[in-house]
């Protein structure tokens, strides 16, 4: 699911307000579309060593998705694919030397890995604390006190009062600040966006696990 799921037992319960969840169950209901949902996105991204903007395209229907992202740093233009198609997850990635290939790395999985940009992260059981504010035209969440070590030790979440679709997503990892925001959301796509194509990738190192 895309915001949030609905709370479930567990060993380690999130302490999200009642409130809170209200509004991410909404958000949730409105960026789980039958007939998938696409998103524009861009993309900011700030580290020690260097700076960096992009665009990424979101493809999402179920539990599959796809997603494009295209930056530009250090006079260089990197390009990023990454999917799943509910058997399989592969992930592309341009080389930034020239002495090296571009990379795919294809794994079978049933269950899609966590990604940084906290796409497919289900709040209440990753974080333990939650507050919440509105500011402007939207609901802003951060969320903290992390459950999953893998994931961001703070996230904070905007969110549309009017239509309650996701507006944007903020986290730190490590040093680096990345910041995504959603310029346009489009209902319906295409199921072909969920299958690998290799043509994409004729010049990738493909590695399979």
């Amino acid at each position: 699911m895309f915001a949030v799921a609905i709370m479930t037992a567990m060993n380690v319960q999130a302490q999200i307000p009642a409130h809170i969840k209200a509004v991410l169950d909404k958000c949730d209901e409105k960026m789980d579309n039958p007939s998938g949902i696409v998103m524009d996105i861009t993309l900011k991204m700030k580290m020690l060593v260097f700076s960096g903007n992009g665009t990424m395209k979101w493809y999402m229907k179920g539990d599959k998705s796809f997603m494009t992202m295209t930056m530009k740093a250090m006079g260089q233009e990197m390009k990023e694919e990454a999917g799943f198609d509910g058997q399989q997850e592969w992930q592309y990635s341009t080389s930034m030397s020239k002495k090296e290939k571009d990379s795919l790395i294809i794994t079978k999985t049933s269950v899609a890995s966590k990604n940084d940009y906290g796409m497919n992260i289900d709040y209440e059981k990753s974080y333990k604390t939650a507050k919440m504010k509105e500011k402007g035209l939207c609901y802003v969440i951060d969320f903290s006190d992390r459950i999953d070590p893998e994931l961001p030790k703070k996230m904070t979440v905007k969110i549309a009062k009017d239509s309650y679709y996701l507006r944007e997503i903020s986290t730190s990892v490590s040093a680096a600040k990345v910041t995504m925001t959603v310029t346009k959301v489009t209902k319906g796509c295409s199921d072909n966006w969920f299958k690998i194509d290799m043509n994409r990738y004729k010049n990738a190192v493909v590695v399979r696990k």
